[in-house]
């Protein structure tokens, strides 16, 4: 559209009232590439030429290429009020409105461009595509549909999460003496594979504002001890507002089943609200509030709420490597339902750390860190005493891109978890493989 633009504004320069030197020297300079020159020579006479449209369209097309999109709109819009078949002038003004993140006056103007009779099919065809993309911005960027589904494959030397103490002592019958813990009562390793998917949904509501749908399941079936096979089913469905100043604000509701053995285990219901901003140096910050109903079908006595707030400070890094760190912190409160199981509700705190760089083309490394602590609040009826866990984990994998929608990953993973109960002092180390499509 600029050779039209800039032939347009030469006719009108020529046939102009205002012929001054001073707009041809503008307008060579604009023909230069040189727009904060041509903006510099013409906004001094502003006061004593503004109402002339020639004058008005070149000083607005200055002004807009040499980043004043605002004082480029008060121009073109001079020039509408004397001629409003400009057609040149109000696309122009759609342009600066664009620059000024105003998409619904630019639409307007673009749109009003578009629909009128003689304009050549190059012009209208850079005109239809600005107003498609716009149409995109102003639905909320459309839908898009992300899916991706894995396999795992890998070995666990702790798939039950159990102690490696086949005897202990319980406090409560300790006249007894130690009793031996029975099969699957102990720490147990085994060979594992596992197929994931999930699928995310967004939906554009408005210019600012999507519906998001994340549907996520699991299964992982170990090789000898089925018992332990695991299998997970999540949905979460929310809405995110961006704001142009203050970031993005998001709530959604959460649904989740977790089975065990193919026995429905848990499930839990919530909600969780965020706060993400991104900075113009690449820093992301987020605070989020969620809560969680815990229901056991059969157990109901571990039935819980549970509620956390945490936040998390992220920073892209400059340099070849394209290396981005993390951290966090997060607190929160596990409530039984029934008063009389106290000995299981919890406060519990943790921090969290990683980074991640690319090591070489297509391959890209990272690693993580956290540490939960959690506190009991009374006396465990077997034990006679209040139970405290410190549990660290720390992982590091590799990603390397076979091709744009494939990628294969390989990761260590280690857990201990230091509990002064000793049916909760365990280690467990996991490695794994895996590979991963994006459709």
């Amino acid at each position: 559209m600029r050779p039209l633009v800039l032939a347009a504004a030469m006719a009108l320069a020529a046939a102009g009232a205002a012929t001054a030197g001073s707009m041809e020297e503008a307008q060579q300079k604009l023909g230069a590439g040189d727009a904060a020159g041509a903006y510099e020579i013409l906004k001094p006479e502003e006061r004593a030429r503004a109402g002339n449209p020639a004058f008005d369209y070149l000083l607005g097309i200055s002004a807009i290429d040499s980043g004043r999109p605002a004082e480029a709109v008060a121009a073109f819009e001079r020039v509408l009020a004397v001629d409003p078949s400009h057609l040149q002038a109000r696309a122009e003004l759609g342009r600066a409105y664009i620059a000024m993140n105003e998409p619904e006056a630019a639409r307007r103007e673009l749109a009003t461009v578009e629909g009128q009779p003689g304009v050549p099919d190059s012009v209208r065809a850079t005109i239809d595509r600005y107003v498609s993309a716009l149409d995109t911005g102003l639905s909320g960027g459309g839908t898009t549909i992300e899916n991706r589904v894995t396999l795992t494959a890998g070995y666990d030397t702790n798939v039950n999460n159990s102690t490696s103490d086949s005897r202990i002592l319980i406090p409560a019958f300790a006249g007894l003496g130690f009793a031996t813990l029975g099969a699957g009562a102990t720490s147990e390793e085994d060979f594992f594979g596992e197929v994931s998917g999930r699928s995310s949904l967004t939906h554009g509501l408005s210019i600012d504002r999507q519906l998001l749908v994340d549907l996520n399941a699991s299964y992982r079936a170990n090789e000898d001890f089925d018992q332990f096979n695991q299998a997970l089913a999540g949905l979460n469905i929310g809405i995110s507002q961006r704001t142009p100043d203050h970031g993005t604000f998001a709530l959604s509701a959460q649904l989740q089943s977790y089975w065990v053995d193919d026995e429905a285990y848990r499930y839990t219901w919530g909600a969780l609200g965020q706060w993400t901003y991104r900075t113009a140096g690449m820093t992301d910050y987020a605070v989020y509030l969620q809560y969680a109903k815990l229901n056991y079908p059969n157990n109901s006595a571990q039935n819980a709420n549970r509620y956390t707030a945490g936040a998390t400070l992220g920073q892209a890094l400059s340099g070849a490597r394209e290396p981005y760190v993390y951290g966090g912190g997060y607190a929160g409160y596990e409530k039984l339902t029934d008063s009389a199981f106290d000995h299981l509700s919890y406060v519990f705190a943790g921090l969290r750390a990683g980074g991640e760089l690319t090591l070489m083309p297509k391959l890209r490394g990272y690693a993580v860190a956290a540490v939960e602590f959690s506190e009991y609040e009374e006396p465990d009826p077997l034990f006679l005493d209040e139970r405290s866990t410190v549990r660290a984990d720390a992982s590091a994998g590799l990603r390397y891109q076979l091709r744009d929608d494939l990628t294969f990953g390989t990761e260590l993973a280690y857990t201990r978890s230091d509990s002064n109960i000793v049916l909760y002092d365990y280690d467990r180390v996991v490695a794994s493989v895996s590979l991963s499509l994006d459709f």
